[in-house]
């Protein structure tokens, strides 16, 4: 497995989802500062298109967001990730 997760099918889902709750919370122009993913079976093959992705905000500032993301397969948690955004306006 690579290191560079910009090559993995669930990094670019779970960034994507995020960046949309980050840009309706800050009305766009955000950044994200940290990420930190759990997979849950490294021998799970990712189908982007079965995945549920769930979002939720954990906690709030003026300039940052924690939010935490769960990607979920016929009930089943693939990966569990939770990010730093800020807002660069």
């Amino acid at each position: 497995m690579s290191n560079n997760l910009k090559e993995h099918s669930y990094y670019y889902k779970i960034t994507q989802d995020m960046k949309e709750h980050a840009d309706k919370v800050f009305s766009g122009n955000t950044r994200l500062l940290s990420i930190n993913i759990d997979l849950e079976n490294l021998e799970v093959k990712f189908n982007t298109e079965l995945f549920q992705v769930r979002t939720v905000i954990e906690k709030q500032s003026k300039d940052i967001l924690f939010l935490k993301t769960i990607l979920l397969e016929d009930k089943k948690i693939l990966a569990q990730a939770s990010a730093l955004w800020s807002n660069e306006n």
